[in-house]
């Protein structure tokens, strides 16, 4: 490098090179700090006036007084004052605990410390009475008294074997040691700085590590080469952000910094306007190649050097300039350079010879850098200052022990390469954890690793863990900034299960007192099933190579309106049909519901409120769709238009975000993505609705209709639209779009971002939007990707800025050229852009309205017509797990983590390296090394179905399921396995709660031993006796929990679930045995009486027969309360009701009465649409169950089918006149007879009572009794 004129000569005393620069550059600025500056003459006035008054004191050479300032000029003051005096500093750092500072006070020895006045208080709580504390005020008040100070009157001057400074090691390994550092060491130190790197009256060097630090002695002994000194505020280490703007406002040339802090600054956006800086200094850990190419890349005018050296040998002893073209066919951490002047390396084996060069052996130092040994530890010093021997002779020169493994590079530079005692013996290998750290750094998505064992508290293996820290430019998060951990993982599957929860419907709590409405059209169509299934988030894009012309036949394609009908001419079942699109979608083939339109992570929370008038029969109100049941909710009625507009029809969609469902998942842009589903959904609108001739059209903005849908106060509104009668006049687009081609992707079209315009494209720019400006997840589908689009909104009007976006892209989607396509960022309202984003401004140059990006390409047939998750699998793997896949890609499998877990950041010690002690008490849960066989049958068969679906032969039965590589799709082809090799039925969501075999064999064991728990405790209070409940037909408990709550007692409150709900149960034959089995259960539940049972339609006769059994076997039954015995009318074919009822006939499918009553099992109606479609369509069980699991689709098949098998079963149950005078009970009856049943199996029976039955009769029907809206008439009697 070219040598600038030297300020300072050589010497070997600090001192005399300091006073140099005092005579030549007096009135230069020697130090900064915030507002306030002080000159090089200045600063040898105050510290020579302290040097003066510490001579008073007593101070002596070699003797150490102690310095504890905050960084200031002060500091700068203390430091040159103490070694003017002829003693050495002692550097006593605030930030250190006091535990620290009062163990280097103690060892030191030390009886003179100099400290700020503010600064006393604390000091004087840490030292003996003996010590002697000065403050800057005492010396500035005992000087304002005497004559000017004058260098001749000191009375003693140290020479270049005295002590300069004592710098105690971090003490990671023990306590710490004070390290001796004379004044000829940091003399060569910091003239070899100003010969080689120009460190002289042009140098800014910026004062930011903790002075008690080695690194930071040549940060603040800069002014004896000239250079001005900026003092960075307190703390500043830990502050990237004010560190930037530092030397922004400071024009800071030179900086030094370990490589965890520097990784820090390359994520402060400012730090490309440090242009001042011409030279940064990395030392404290290796720096990898990766770093470095990064700093040249934001910085490209400033030299990256990388230092070297021990405590012991005064701060660098070797450095390397990186050549960023050299570099690219080096190792994977930069070189440590070659030996500093006057110091000699040696590399050795164990037994102290020379290795030859590549062969790794220990680093040892010579020269003048050595400092003189320990403070107070002759021990230590001679165990790691050993004298030189070769060939058995000593040669007088002393060696330090570095402890460090390094090897020669052929360039005569030598290569860092771990810690002696960071090698490990794992797996049966020597490993170097130093070596799995670097080759983990390698992955372009982290910036910081850690690695180290830890062992297994339960099994006692050695685990070998890896703790990450992103890169934020490499691997962006959604939330970046403000992200939960399930971005960086998706090991909790906690947006899997919200998914699966249907978290963003209104919950059936919310809505039991509303009335509900089942639509036509219940039953998907194929045609709608194959327009659903073929809109995807595309992650594949296996069509083969796609042209400019395919991509141009989707940017110009129109919406095609054939015909036009009035919405007055709109049928219901039509009504039905298009709302059907919008519901949920299920295949055997996946885990999760498919919808036609995207959302953010699939959590579809934006709620679709349906204004109506003049609809089919339905009610003028306010109507929520719910997608899961295809029902319509009415929120609030309205009145009717006709009256005031005769003849109108309204049919409005108001769209509503529900926030709890998207804030466990999403923190920042919620309304902005919300908006974006929103637009989705009128997209879907707008393709759909030409089928039936209708248009949809932008309404206003209607914020105060929230209060009409009764939902919660932090939900957002987000727009309303109409739906009319089929127009040209279509919504306008509103946005702009920027094609880009992928390098060599599009066969006709070079890279580079186009404007869409007028149906052509017109080149932009040469520059893309890259890999790194999508969501670390998404990248591998962007190099799967041929081009991306960004549509930015040219709308005025705010709130449909981003439902525009939302709009474009489902219409994209929605083509029918085989392109596919995958959302991959946006930008944001509150200043959260995500990097896709922020790109394209850069790219235009411009600030741009909201913009949306989107990559595609061709897709095959087979993609379009699948109905599985293969497109899906994004939900099951986060940034911790792709990147464990990549590391399985290079790494020897001994080398492989057991455990890679993502951190925010890396704990950081106070000189800035990673804080290993720290990393080893955060919690890792670790694959446990122990392999447990299975211990029963049950869980071989489930073990032997694991290994062919996962392709593994050593699997654990304690094994995660995610863990060894499982997803959704091996999910469902695995418990399917399970569910026909067991003939059990246990759910597909089952893997989440029960991940591993012992868990899902546990599951399957449970099935058998589950009559225990068909006492259903709707309320357990504990005061007095239970009330136990018989559900009607089909046994199952869950409309009773209603009456539960409204019954207003203190006591418990069973239902008695029939014994055949619960898998593997077989349904019992009579009432009788029925009635022994629920008897004994109760009895087991509790001991003696009396017993209150209560039962409601065909429950009722179970409860009297129970009631029976247990006065029989002498038992008290202390109330009888038979809840609509009787059997609800249902039409004959003739639609008659007229002396019919349910008994004695036939449980067939052919026969529509038992279909009826089935029905109603399930739907708890016999008035609805869908009965008759019911009615209609079904003749077998099979055709019922999918009939029913349409309608409800949070019903299970298996659950369905039992309870099927109940109603068949018990259907035609009756008692004779002789079974009911063989029944005469003691209990007290009480009968409540619903509206429009027929007579029940006990009326006109007088023989069945000792005493007179009360009866009571309620408005209520047999099935709105149960219900809200009558629930209370049925309390109110009983």
């Amino acid at each position: 490098m070219t040598q600038l004129k030297l300020d300072c000569h050589n010497g070997d005393n600090i001192v005399d090179l300091f006073r140099n620069q005092i005579e030549q550059h007096g009135t230069n600025t020697a130090v900064s700090f915030q507002d306030r500056n002080i000159t090089y003459q200045q600063l040898g006035e105050q510290s020579l006036t302290l040097a003066l008054y510490l001579q008073q004191q007593g101070v002596c050479l070699d003797g150490c007084v102690g310095l504890f300032v905050d960084p200031s000029i002060e500091l700068m003051v203390g430091v040159w004052g103490i070694l003017q005096s002829g003693a050495a500093y002692l550097p006593l750092a605030p930030e250190y605990p006091d535990d620290r500072l009062k163990y280097m006070l103690e060892n030191s020895l030390c009886n003179i410390i100099v400290v700020q006045d503010e600064l006393v208080e604390r000091l004087a709580n840490l030292v003996s009475d003996e010590v002697l504390l000065i403050t800057f005020s005492q010396v500035t008040d005992f000087f304002n008294t005497k004559a000017i100070p004058q260098y001749h009157m000191l009375t003693q001057h140290a020479a270049a074997h005295h002590l300069a400074y004592v710098i105690y090691t971090s003490g990671s390994t023990g306590k710490p040691k004070g390290v001796m550092i004379e004044h000829k060491s940091i003399a060569n130190q910091m003239d070899w700085l100003s010969t080689h790197f120009s460190l002289d009256c042009n140098s800014v060097v910026l004062q930011k590590t903790p002075m008690s630090f080695d690194a930071a002695q040549w940060e603040i002994l800069a002014s004896c080469c000239g250079a001005r000194v900026v003092m960075g505020e307190p703390g500043i280490y830990k502050n990237p952000e004010k560190l930037v703007d530092t030397m922004i406002q400071h024009h800071v040339s030179m900086l030094q910094g370990v490589p965890t802090l520097l990784l820090a600054l390359l994520n402060v956006d400012k730090f490309t306007q440090c242009t001042s800086l011409n030279q940064i200094f990395s030392g404290g850990e290796a720096l990898s190649k990766h770093l470095a190419n990064e700093l040249s890349g934001q910085l490209p005018d400033c030299s990256i050097v990388n230092l070297y050296g021990p405590t012991e040998c005064t701060i660098n002893s070797s450095a390397h300039v990186v050549d960023i073209k050299e570099m690219q066919h080096s190792a994977d951490t930069i070189s440590i350079g070659k030996p500093i002047p006057n110091t000699q390396y040696y590399i050795l084996d164990k037994d102290q010879n020379p290795v030859a060069a590549g062969d790794i052996g220990e680093l040892y130092i010579a020269g003048v850098g050595l400092a003189r040994g320990y403070l107070h530890r002759e021990d230590l010093t001679a165990e790691r200052f050993i004298t030189h021997i070769v060939d058995g002779q000593e040669t007088g020169q002393t060696l330090y022990k570095t402890g460090d493994l390094a090897y020669w590079n052929e360039n005569g530079t030598v290569q860092y390469s771990g810690r002696v005692d960071n090698q490990v013996k794992l797996r049966g290998y020597r490993v170097e954890l130093d070596e799995i750290k670097s080759l983990i750094e390698t992955h372009d998505w982290v910036n910081n690793a850690a690695v180290f064992l830890k062992k297994d508290q339960y099994t006692g293996y050695q685990n070998l863990i890896s703790m990450i820290e992103l890169n934020p430019r490499e691997a962006a998060l959604m939330d970046q900034g403000n992200h939960d951990p399930h971005h960086q993982s998706k090991q909790s599957r906690s947006q899997v299960k919200m998914q699966l929860a249907n978290s963003g419907c209104r919950q059936d709590a919310e809505i039991m007192d509303k009335s509900r409405i089942d639509l036509p059209g219940e039953m998907a169509t194929d045609k709608q099933r194959t327009l659903v299934f073929s809109r995807k988030s595309y992650r594949f894009f296996d069509g083969g190579k796609i042209a400019k012309a395919d991509i141009l036949n989707v940017l110009n394609s129109k919406i095609n309106y054939d015909h036009y009908t009035q919405l007055s001419d709109l049928s219901y079942a039509d009504f039905g049909q298009i709302l059907r699109h919008f519901g949920q979608f299920h295949s055997e083939n996946r885990l999760l519901p498919k919808y036609g339109y995207a959302s953010p992570g699939a959590l579809y929370a934006t709620q679709m409120y349906l204004e109506l008038d003049g609809i089919g029969n339905l009610t003028p109100g306010y109507y929520y769709y719910h997608p899961v049941h295809h029902q319509l909710i009415l929120i609030t009625e309205k009145e009717r238009a006709e009256k005031k507009d005769p003849g109108k029809v309204q049919f409005k969609v108001h769209f509503v975000g529900k926030k709890s469902a998207i804030e466990p998942i999403y923190k920042n842009n919620i309304l902005e993505v919300l908006e974006m589903e929103a637009g989705h959904m009128v997209g879907f609108f707008e393709n759909i609705l030409p089928t039936y001739g209708l248009s949809i059209k932008s309404g206003d903005y209607l914020p105060h209709t929230m209060q009409l849908f009764d939902v919660a106060e932090n939900d957002y509104y987000l727009g309303s639209f109409n739906i009319v009668s089929g127009t040209k006049d279509v919504m306008n687009d509103d946005v702009s779009l920027y094609l880009q081609s992928h390098p060599g992707q599009v066969s006709d079209l070079k890279a580079g971002k186009y404007l869409f315009e007028n149906g052509a494209l017109e080149y932009v720019s040469s520059e893309l939007i890259l890999k790194k400006h999508v969501i670390a997840i998404n990248q591998s589908v962007y190099e799967r990707a041929s081009f991306g689009i960004s549509v930015i909104s040219t709308t005025d009007e705010d709130w449909l800025g981003y439902i525009n976006l939302g709009r474009k892209l489902q219409s994209l989607q929605m083509n029918d050229f085989n392109i596919g396509f995958m959302s991959s960022g946006y930008s944001s309202k509150t200043g959260n852009n995500l990097p896709s984003a922020k790109r394209i401004q850069h790219i235009l140059n411009k600030d741009v309205g909201p913009s949306y990006f989107f990559i595609g390409g061709l897709i095959s047939d087979m993609q379009i017509r699948s109905d599985g998750m293969n497109e899906d699998l994004v939900h099951m793997k986060g940034p911790s797990e792709i990147i464990n896949d990549d590391l399985l890609k290079f790494l020897p499998t001994y080398m492989m983590p057991n455990t890679i877990k993502v951190i925010d950041k890396m704990p950081l010690t106070v000189n800035g390296k990673i804080d290993m002690n720290a990393l080893l008490a955060l919690e890792t849960d670790c694959i446990s090394e122990e392999h447990v066989e299975p211990a029963n049958d049950v869980e071989r068969v489930v073990l032997d179905i694991w290994q062919k679906g996962l392709n593994r032969y050593s699997i654990s039965v304690n094994t995660d399921f995610f863990e060894l590589g499982g997803n959704s799709l091996l999910a469902v082809s695995i418990i399917n396995k399970i569910n026909t090799t067991l003939h059990c039925d246990l759910p597909l969501q089952i893997l989440f709660s029960s991940p591993t075999i012992q868990k899902l064999a546990q599951a399957v064991n449970q099935i058998e031993d589950n009559s225990a728990s068909r006492l259903v405790p709707f309320q357990v209070k504990g005061k007095g006796s239970p009330i136990y409940c018989w559900p009607g037909l089909g046994g199952y408990c869950m409309n009773l929990r209603l009456l539960s709550e409204k019954v207003g007692t203190d006591r418990d409150f069973f239902g008695v679930q029939a014994y055949g709900i619960n898998v593997g149960e077989i349904p019992y034959q009579t009432i009788t045995e029925m009635a022994a089995k629920d008897v004994a259960m109760i009895k087991q539940n509790q001991g003696k009486g009396p017993y209150t049972l209560w039962g409601y339609s065909f429950g009722a006769r179970v409860a009297f027969e129970a009631c029976y059994q247990l006065e029989k076997a002498g038992d008290v039954v202390e109330n009888l309360y038979l809840i609509a015995p009787g059997s609800p009318k249902v039409a004959d074919e003739d639609n008659s009701t007229e002396g019919y009822s349910i008994e004695n006939s036939e449980a067939t499918f052919t026969n529509k009465k038992f279909l009826t009553i089935l029905y109603s099992v399930f739907m708890g109606t016999i008035k609805s649409n869908s009965l008759e479609e019911c009615l209609s369509v079904v003749d077998t069980k099979d055709k019922f169950i999918h009939f029913i699991c349409r309608l409800n689709n949070q019903l299970e098949t298996g659950l369905v089918m039992r309870i099927i098998d109940i109603v068949t079963m018990t259907f035609e149950f009756n008692y004779s006149f002789h079974e009911l005078r063989q029944r005469q009970l003691k209990a007290p009856i009480k009968i409540i007879k619903a509206t429009g049943d027929d007579y029940s199996f006990i009326e006109n029976n007088n023989v069945f009572s000792i005493t007179k039955p009360v009866i009571e009769n309620i408005e209520a029907n047999h099935y709105t009794m149960l219900k809200t809206t009558h629930i209370d008439q049925l309390v109110a009697v009983l």
